[in-house]
């Protein structure tokens, strides 16, 4: 019979540990080399997201599981894991024992009244029994293990510990055929790299064809991939105009894309890419603009070439941007896109044809993750607060 532990603590008490937990790692250094180092190292890990409570939730949850199996069920150290033994691992979790699955989800610990100190749940458990046809993990659920992993093994790495992070190998090889999870329906999925490679081209010959019209298209294109905001942050709406002072020179000298308001209120600054930067002095030249944006310029960042049709902006020439224009102009390039493809490529073709401007953004965080970008940099570019977010980005066809 299995059984783990709730090894790590919550956020406010990992400086000085659960006095239990503490002495039972004390007790494996005898049996597991550097039981107690690794450990502070997943410490230290869970440290530097501790301000982040989702965040740090999801990786508690996953390094608990990891190191208990190890440790347990394995009985060698963080040190030995490599691809192989990770897809055990992962195999273990698809299917765990049923002394391991709750029909609830318990906190990690009690106080006991007695002696006022945090003592191990005994009703928690690492897995959580949701629904009425027994344990079944998700392919997402998976992806979200495997994306959280891996940024534990690149701090491993970066500390030194590790050489090489498994879990990346394994999230670049999840297919179908080698992964017992129940199958989900993809949705708002990125565009392949052949696919991409053919809208660049559609875009390039476009501009060369009409550049009045199209190096603007460019430009939406080249900012949707390279910096993925949400069609809502860069169109026009009751109250916000993107303009083009937007694009920031920071004091360290990059140029960066600020999103004032966001999904949740936020504001960010995206960094802006090579290709973000020559794009846009390519479209302000044009534009008989200087190259890059003065501070508090107040040109707008996306204009209408024809008057608009309806709506507040029916009649007005050059009115800026909405979403629906802006979803109109992507939708338009994907179609004369898959048109150029059907011969070819009948099957990309087709499936081009039904992406919509959401598919770009996607597009640009994956190509991100499977350039092995900061999984917490792309997080925080793409505007996300939850690293588990990120899973829906991540598939087996990134490389």
């Amino acid at each position: 019979m299995v059984s783990f532990i709730p090894l790590f603590p919550h956020a406010d008490q990992l400086d000085a540990g659960i006095a239990q937990i503490n002495t039972q790692i004390t007790t494996l250094d005898h049996t597991i080399a550097d039981a107690s180092y690794s450990y502070s190292l997943a410490i230290e890990y869970l440290a530097e997201n501790r301000f982040n409570a989702n965040n740090f939730k999801s990786i508690r949850g996953e390094l608990n599981t990891l190191f208990n199996w190890l440790w347990f069920v394995q009985g060698v150290s963080l040190a030995e894991v490599d691809r192989i033994l990770l897809r055990k691992f992962v195999d273990f979790c698809n299917d765990p024992p049923t002394e391991l699955i709750a029909p609830t989800s318990y906190p990690y610990f009690v106080l006991d009244k007695q002696t006022g100190e945090q003592q191990v749940n005994p009703k928690w458990c690492p897995f959580v029994l949701r629904g009425e046809h027994g344990y079944i993990r998700k392919e997402a659920t998976l992806k979200a293990q495997l994306s959280l992993l891996s940024g534990f093994f690149l701090f491993l790495a970066d500390v030194e510990y590790m050489e090489k992070n498994p879990a990346a190998v394994l999230l670049r090889r999840l297919n179908v055929n080698n992964t017992r999870v129940a199958e989900t329906e993809e949705t708002d999925k990125g565009l392949s790299e052949l696919q991409w490679q053919w809208v660049k081209g559609t875009i390039t010959q476009l501009a060369n064809q009409e550049p009045d019209k199209h190096m603007r298209t460019k430009l939406l294109f080249t900012m949707l991939y390279h910096l993925y905001p949400r069609v809502s942050e860069i169109a026009a709406r009751p109250g916000f105009t993107p303009l083009m002072s937007h694009f920031k020179k920071h004091r360290s000298g990059v140029w960066v894309f600020h999103i004032p308001k966001s999904k949740g209120g936020k504001s960010r600054q995206v960094p802006c890419p090579p290709a973000v930067l020559e794009m846009l002095k390519q479209y302000r030249t044009w534009l008989n603009l200087s190259p890059l944006p003065l501070p508090n310029e107040a040109i707008p960042l996306f204009v209408r070439h024809q008057a608009g049709t309806h709506g507040r902006e029916k009649g007005i020439l050059q009115a800026q941007l909405g979403v629906e224009a802006i979803r109109g102009i992507v939708n338009d390039v994907f179609q004369i896109t898959a048109q150029a493809m059907t011969e070819t490529h009948p099957y990309e073709a087709q499936e081009l044809s039904g992406f919509s401007v959401h598919s770009l953004r996607h597009t640009g965080i994956s190509h991100a993750i499977a350039q092995d970008q900061s999984l917490q940099t792309v997080m925080k570019n793409a505007g996300h607060s939850d690293l588990t977010t990120l899973s829906i980005y991540t598939s087996g066809t990134l490389r």
